[in-house]
């Protein structure tokens, strides 16, 4: 995965939050569901799932990470994603890095439905400007800088939910429109 965890627009708190389940109430991301039609409702819920994992991510990260993740961020992902992020928010609490909260504020988040990738119920695009997150070490010496973020994700259904089992995250320049 490497770099900065996805996340948007977030209000900024002096201090951590614990990662909590009860939906986003920070992140909105602008989208662009499929008028009309019944997937209105999936996307829209999709949409509700990407939002909380941004903003359950970013809790996570203001934290520094750690060995176990949150029970907030495990009820929207699962499989091989969970896998992927248990391994990433390992790295992140042996590093010592996190986010400052005076940082944690997104600029713009886009998300649109794009064709679904074999074997999930919905794929996604997202772009996620970050740029304004600082991470730091535990001395509080500044070590990186966000960056704008192109992530694809994909989601399931297991044990009713609608859950993010498959993402990518790469660095972009700009979000494409």
């Amino acid at each position: 995965m490497g770099g900065v965890t996805p996340a948007p627009s977030v209000v900024t708190t002096n201090s951590p939050a614990t990662p909590s389940s009860d939906g986003p109430r920070f992140v909105k991301a602008t989208a662009t569901p499929v008028p009309g039609t019944k997937e209105d409702a999936l996307f829209l819920e999709a949409k509700k799932v990407y939002e909380t994992y941004l903003e359950q991510s970013l809790l996570f990260e203001q934290q520094g990470g750690g060995e176990v993740l949150p029970a907030g961020l495990k009820e929207v992902i699962d499989g091989l994603w969970e896998e992927v992020l248990q391994e990433y928010y390992t790295k992140v609490k042996k590093r010592g890095h996190h986010v400052t909260p005076e940082s944690a504020g997104f600029g713009d988040v886009t998300l649109s439905r794009i064709k679904t990738e074999p074997g999930h119920l919905i794929t996604m695009r997202s772009c996620a400007d970050q740029r304004q997150l600082v991470f730091v070490d535990d001395a509080g010496e500044e070590m990186a800088e966000g960056t704008m973020r192109r992530n694809i994700v994909s989601m399931d259904r297991k044990n009713g939910r609608l859950v993010m089992t498959a993402a990518s995250s790469r660095r972009v320049d700009k979000c494409e429109k």
